[in-house]
């Protein structure tokens, strides 16, 4: 297990470890259906819950987990964002998702460089990728900006249909 940090910060995001207070900003990315489709769909507060410490026990088992997104100027958590690797996915992982007014404003972009910096600097991981389910433009959008490129046709990783995007190598990242 690696010795990672428990908070790295963006020019407007913290990104830090979940506390219980986070619990109704995270239920908002879940509210919505329609917003929520490509993270597991709409869920009941209670299991967001349970999700936050789901989060909370990877940081646990690993050493990293997926960050709350804290904005800056308002302590508002935003969604997440971070180094995931759980049983069954076939490499590790930099995962994101906002709340729908948090959509749009470059946070999953900051977040996501942010992350990748981390996990090759800090934790010293030497690939990464985004698992994108084939409808998510706006996350495939997203990936595309930071330099990552789709690799493959769908896969099955945990049941779910992804297109796996590989994020830049670690000397990639730095050059660019």
């Amino acid at each position: 297990m690696s010795s990672a940090l428990a908070t790295i910060e963006t020019e407007r995001l913290i990104l830090r470890r979940w506390r219980e207070s986070d619990l109704a900003d995270l239920t908002e990315v879940y509210a919505c259906n329609e917003h929520a489709r490509f993270v597991g769909g709409g869920k009941e507060p209670w299991a967001v819950w349970r999700d936050m410490a789901l989060y909370e026990g990877h940081f646990t088992l690993r050493g990293y987990s997926l960050f709350a997104l804290e904005e800056k100027t308002t302590g508002e958590t935003l969604g997440w964002a971070g180094p995931w690797y759980p049983e069954g996915f076939p490499e590790p992982e930099i995962g994101y998702a906002l709340k729908p007014s948090a959509t749009g404003k470059g946070f999953a972009k900051e977040a996501v460089i942010r992350c990748l910096a981390y996990v090759y600097e800090t934790i010293g991981w030497k690939t990464a990728i985004s698992a994108i389910d084939p409808d998510n433009k706006a996350s495939q959008a997203v990936a595309k900006s930071v330099g990552a490129v789709q690799e493959s046709e769908p896969v099955k990783i945990c049941g779910c249909n992804v297109y796996l995007w590989r994020h830049l190598s670690p000397n990639e990242f730095r050059e660019r």
